[in-house]
């Protein structure tokens, strides 16, 4: 990592911070520090275009190799250096995914899952954790007992959560969980997604603490709503996700797609939204 330029198209939450982490166009201004080689770092298809335009920007200032890659160009993920592409807090313990979901790109970017040496942080990021090995995740919880603000955000696989990963994870104190992000992709998984929070909510859990992807392709809104309804219900906070095709053209859905799922992004919207459905059940009945 070490005198490696990392440039990227945008900055958000999860971006590094350290001096040789660079967003959008490099700016006259501020020249560039001792480096190696560049690397032009590219999540999103949508965003080559941009990523392109920035590899030949930074050619312009450098006489170093500058390289174009990322997840939306297909490289391949199969380790981890932490703070290299994400803050130094957010880390992956494994790589890929045994599933094979036919909206997830997981399995043909990253291939099979496969654990990795465990780095310190508090933000454990796995594309799937509970498919690891109980030696993995006791490891892995061993090293959070000394974090704060634990979150799990890769979506924790419903079905696989069990009194006994629970009595494992219990070696952290479970003040020190900030949350737990599930999944619910398919209406198939709302069972598996109930017992999940009634294991959870039995072992202290709380809405507050526990959050559920939820998949939408913007087509069927009643189907949606019920998934996200079911999701509230269960005891978890749903989190809609507008499916987005892995092209070049960011997938686009109309005003009234994105205002609904941006409503279920926000606990005090979805919040709201449930007690005014829950009313207008009771006026019904």
């Amino acid at each position: 990592m070490n005198r490696i330029i990392r440039v990227f198209p945008h900055k958000n939450s999860y971006s590094p911070d350290d001096e040789y982490a660079f967003f959008g166009e490099p700016t006259p201004l501020f020249p560039l520090p001792e480096h190696d080689e560049i690397h032009i770092s590219c999540t999103f298809t949508w965003d080559k275009a941009f990523c392109e335009y920035l590899a030949y920007q930074y050619e312009s200032l450098t006489n170093k190799p500058v390289k174009l890659g990322g997840v939306a160009y297909g490289s391949t993920a199969e380790g981890f250096i932490q703070g290299m592409y994400i803050k130094k807090n957010i880390i992956f313990t494994s790589r890929g995914c045994n599933n094979n979901c036919p909206w997830c790109v997981v399995h043909k970017t990253e291939g099979k899952l496969r654990e990795l040496p465990i780095c310190e942080g508090n933000i454990i990021q796995d594309n799937n954790f509970l498919q690891t090995s109980r030696v993995h995740q006791n490891k892995v919880f061993d090293m959070l007992k000394h974090q704060h603000g634990i979150c799990f955000k890769g979506g924790l696989e419903p079905d696989l959560i069990t009194q006994r990963f629970i009595d494992d994870m219990s070696v952290i104190d479970f003040r020190r969980i900030k949350e737990l992000w599930l999944a619910c992709d398919t209406d198939q998984r709302i069972p598996y997604l109930k017992k999940a929070c009634e294991l959870l909510s039995n072992a202290g859990f709380t809405k507050n603490k526990l959050h559920c992807y939820v998949l939408s392709y913007g087509k069927d809104r009643e189907k949606d709503e019920a998934r996200a309804r079911a999701v509230y219900e269960a005891g978890a906070m749903p989190f809609v996700q507008l499916y987005r095709d892995f092209t070049n053209n960011k997938t686009q859905y109309d005003a009234d797609w994105n205002a609904w799922a941006r409503m279920w992004q926000r606990p005090a919207a979805t919040r709201a939204h449930m007690e005014k459905f829950t009313s207008y059940l009771d006026f019904k009945t």
